[in-house]
């Protein structure tokens, strides 16, 4: 796919995006630095001990938004050195269990989503899985990271499945590709093989642009079966349609743009 094919892509994203997704964008496609007034609003909302609120608790320093926020400046190009993502890594590593795992605070279990919710199983190896992702792709605590696969790969499954959401097990795959768990990636790419026909377009994009980043090859089955699919979701119209329930579709166009840019599908 060339630029002039995704043309209609980008004009979605000119016309709906918020002004973080489009600077997102401009740095993506074109490299342009993004604007001073969004890189100041993103540093304005990281709370005193580097972390950042969530909707859900907007008072609290949330380790799910952390990891949002850590990618929005990832697709923004803040350098990982930046004091920003220093103190956002500082505060994950803070928090950071001593068996490796990560999981909100007990006093926000009314509030927190279920993938975020303290207490529960599957929440906790995701968190741990988001974290210890980040922590790994800014190289800055390598035994955090270090500490948060092997807990990861405690609960891994010779089938390759963990007690988990699937968003956890592309971080997961993803984190062990980056540690050289050679065994653990292998399962955890076939089973994410398998789940490819079932993901929605924001999920695709999200799942390569993590396995990628930590280090899977873009010609594996599982990327290619995921490329393949993301294209094959694309709109009529030129975007890529939000995640059910949601009004993210610029999100997720600009997550696909950068998802191809990432396995060469975008030339």
């Amino acid at each position: 796919m060339n630029l002039a094919e995704l043309q209609p892509a980008i004009d979605y994203v000119q016309r709906h995006g918020t002004p973080l997704e489009k600077a997102r964008l401009g740095y993506i496609v074109y490299g342009d630095s993004a604007p001073d007034e969004v890189r100041e609003q993103l540093k304005r909302s990281q709370r005193g001990d580097g972390g950042w609120a969530a909707l859900w608790a907007p008072e609290y320093s949330s380790l799910d938004a952390t990891c949002y926020q850590l990618a929005q400046a990832e697709q923004i190009g803040i350098d990982s050195r930046s004091l920003m993502v220093v103190d956002a890594i500082r505060f994950l590593v803070e928090r950071q269990a001593f068996d490796g795992s990560w999981e909100e605070e007990a006093t926000e279990a009314e509030n927190a989503p279920l993938w975020a919710r303290p207490g529960d199983d599957a929440a906790k190896l995701y968190l741990t899985a988001n974290c210890g992702f980040w922590v790994a792709m800014t190289g800055l605590v390598p035994a955090a990271a270090h500490d948060a696969a092997l807990l990861l790969s405690f609960h891994l499954g010779e089938n390759g499945i963990m007690p988990s959401f699937t968003q956890t097990h592309w971080l997961a795959t993803a984190l062990w590709r980056h540690q050289d768990m050679d065994d653990e990636t292998l399962k955890g790419l076939t089973y994410l093989r398998g789940r490819v026909p079932e993901l929605s377009a924001g999920n695709l994009a999200w799942m390569i642009l993590a396995l990628r980043q930590g280090g899977v090859s873009a010609e594996h089955d599982a990327v290619g079966a995921a490329v393949e699919r993301l294209i094959g979701l694309r709109d009529p119209a030129g975007h890529w349609p939000s995640d059910e329930g949601a009004d993210n579709a610029a999100h997720v166009t600009v997550e696909s743009i950068r998802a191809l840019q990432l396995t060469g599908a975008l030339s």
